[in-house]
């Protein structure tokens, strides 16, 4: 499996799924190989956040400033961080629910990443589908919540609502990527995102 994924929710958008413990962020241009490729003023390995048990540690490789202030070494992340890299690309760092050690990443400059998206999801344990606020990808218009979550290489379902996958008319409990999850109120689906 990709340790890079496009989710793509109807009605809600299009989410990058990052599976390593690591994610380079730089210049969204093919020689720089980075995970999250960003078409903005940055170096083409600009800064890397790397995940340590539960705790994100941004390592900066060219100008970083968090909340404004300037960083030169690994540094802790914080739920609401902004990381600031090159000419104004602003990132938000949230981990928004307490039982789960996945973080979300959002541009919140003018900037977008290649392929474009709403945010980029670094996948530790578990990943929170659902109408509340403190969900990883808040669905305005699902009733429950869905878990994504790891078990070994796969990723598989729990919901309180059976959800299918292709022409199944059984309840899908494991991920088949590039096929459609469906259920009641749901509908999305994961593509491998393939490196220029």
């Amino acid at each position: 499996m990709s340790d890079r994924l496009q989710m793509w929710i109807d009605g809600v958008g299009g989410y990058m799924l990052l599976l390593a413990d690591r994610a380079n962020i730089g210049q969204a241009m093919a020689s720089a190989q980075v995970d999250i490729p960003i078409m903005g003023d940055i170096s083409r390995r600009h800064a890397a956040v790397r995940r340590s048990g539960d705790e994100y540690i941004l390592e900066p490789f060219a100008d970083a400033r968090v909340n404004d202030l300037p960083v030169e070494r690994p540094t802790m992340l914080k739920h609401r961080d902004v990381m600031t890299f090159g000419r104004g690309v602003r990132i938000q760092f949230t981990q928004p629910h307490p039982l789960s050690t996945s973080a979300v990443l959002r541009i919140i400059s003018r900037h977008r990443t290649e392929p474009a998206c709403d945010g980029v999801v670094m996948l530790a344990d578990s990943l929170l589908l659902g109408p509340k606020a403190n969900n990883h990808i808040v669905c305005p218009q699902w009733q429950r919540d869905v878990v994504i979550f790891r078990n070994g290489d796969k990723l598989q379902l729990r919901s309180k609502t059976p959800l299918f996958q292709s022409d199944s008319t059984q309840p899908a409990s494991a991920i088949k990527i590039g096929e459609t999850v469906q259920g009641e109120e749901v509908s999305f689906c994961l593509e491998p995102i393939s490196r220029a």
